[in-house]
C-alpha cells in the first residue's frame, strides 16, 4: 500500500510549500538556461531537499528519463565515487542533462570528497550534480566553495496544517471523518518541528489508529499523553502534591510508555507554558488553541515565570541525566519530588 507522503509528495514546483526563495531560483535557472552544475541542498529532514531536486531535474530535462539517486549512506567510498566521476563524463542519451542526485552527502568519507573535488571543480557541461545534506557542516570547505547552496527552512504549521487539511480532504472517500480531524491536524502541524514529512507521518499513524479521529485517538496514537494529563501533573507539582506527582508517574510507567520521551514531552510543554507566560499569545506555542484557559489557570499564582523557568531547568538536567541511565523511572522520581518542593 502506498503511502501518504509517497502519494502527496509535490511533482510541480507549485505544489511544494515552505521554501519559496528556493523555489524562486531553481525556476529563474531554468527560465534564463543559467543551470549551476554542482548545488547542495541543506536543511532538517523533511523539508523538500530531494522533492525538490526531483522536480529540478524533471524541468531541466522536459520529463525525459530519471535523475540518478544515490545514497551516500551505502555508498560513500572511493570506489563509489569513482563509478559516479566515470558515468559522470559520458553524455545522457535519453535527456539533455545526466543529473545526480546524492541523498546523505554529509557521510561520503573525506577519500569519497576528495575523489570527487575535480569533477566538482570542472564539471562536464551536461552534468549536473545536486548534493542533499542534514548536515553541511561535515562537507568540507574546499566542496562548499565550488557549489551553490541552498538552505531549506523549517515549514510554517500554518503551511503544514493546510497540506494535512488537503490530505484528509481527498482521503474521506477511504473513510475519514471530516467533522473531527482539525483539532488533531492542528496539533501534529505544531509538534513536526517543521518537517512535512514527519507530520504527514504522524497523521497515517493517527489514520491508521482510526479513521474516525479526534485529539484523544491521535494522543493515544502517537504515544503522547493527554493534555488533560499534562495539566494534572503539572498542577500537582505546584501545589506541591507529591503523592499525586509519584502516582501518575507510576501509572505511566505500568502503561509500558516510554519515560525518557515522557521528560522530553513535559519539559516541551513547560516550555510552551513559559513561552505563554513572556508573551501572552498562545500561537508561539505548540499547544492547541482551545486549552488557553486550562494554561491561564496553571499560571495563575504570584511569579509564574519564576517557577516554570525552575521546571525547564530541572528537567533540562533530568533529559542529561537519564541519557544513560538504565533505571530512569528512579531518576525522574527524584527529580520531581524536587520540584514539588521547588529545591
Amino acid at each position: 500500500m502506498e503511502s501518504l507522503y509517497t502519494k502527496y509528495r509535490p511533482n510541480k514546483f507549485e505544489e511544494v510549500i515552505g521554501q519559496e526563495s528556493v523555489v524562486r531560483i531553481l525556476k529563474q535557472q531554468l527560465e534564463t538556461n543559467s543551470i549551476f552544475n554542482c548545488m547542495i541542498f541543506s536543511g532538517v529532514s523533511g523539508t523538500g531537499k530531494t522533492t525538490l531536486a526531483r522536480i529540478f531535474a524533471n524541468e531541466l530535462n522536459e520529463h525525459l528519463g530519471l535523475p540518478i539517486e544515490i545514497d551516500a549512506a551505502s555508498n560513500n567510498g572511493v570506489d563509489n565515487v569513482k563509478q559516479i566521476v566515470a558515468s559522470a563524463s559520458e553524455r545522457s542519451i535519453h535527456s539533455n542533462y545526466k543529473v545526480y542526485i546524492i541523498d546523505e552527502a554529509h557521510m561520503l568519507s573525506t577519500q569519497a570528497w576528495n575523489a570527487f573535488l575535480k569533477t566538482i571543480e570542472e564539471p562536464p557541461k551536461y552534468t549536473i550534480f545536486i548534493f542533499c545534506t542534514t548536515d553541511p557542516h561535515k562537507i568540507p570547505e574546499t566542496i562548499q566553495n565550488r557549489c551553490m547552496r541552498f538552505n531549506f527552512t523549517r515549514v510554517p504549521s500554518q503551511l503544514i496544517e493546510a497540506k494535512l487539511d488537503y490530505i484528509c480532504k481527498a482521503e474521506c472517500a477511504n473513510g475519514i471523518n471530516i467533522n473531527n480531524w482539525r483539532e488533531s491536524i492542528n496539533y501534529i502541524s505544531r509538534i513536526c518541528d517543521g518537517e512535512v514529512r514527519k507530520a504527514i507521518s504522524m497523521l497515517e499513524t493517527c489514520i491508521s489508529y482510526d479513521k474516525n479521529m479526534s485529539m484523544e485517538k491521535t494522543l493515544i496514537a502517537l504515544g503522547n499523553l493527554s493534555y488533560d494529563s499534562y495539566f494534572n501533573l503539572i498542577n500537582s507539582i505546584i501545589d506541591g502534591n507529591i503523592n499525586q506527582v509519584q502516582l501518575i508517574i507510576e501509572k505511566l510507567y505500568n502503561s509500558g510508555a516510554n519515560l525518557k520521551k515522557f521528560v522530553d514531552l513535559f519539559t516541551e510543554f513547560c516550555l510552551d507554558i513559559l513561552k505563554y507566560i513572556l508573551s501572552g499569545d498562545i500561537q508561539v506555542t505548540k499547544l492547541p488553541a482551545h486549552l488557553e484557559e486550562n494554561v491561564k489557570q496553571a499560571i495563575g499564582f504570584n511569579n509564574p515565570d519564576k517557577y516554570y523557568l525552575y521546571f525547564v531547568d530541572k528537567l533540562l538536567e533530568l533529559k542529561n541525566m537519564i541519557k544513560v541511565d538504565n533505571n530512569e523511572k528512579v531518576t525522574i522520581e527524584i527529580v520531581f519530588a524536587q520540584m514539588c518542593r521547588f529545591i
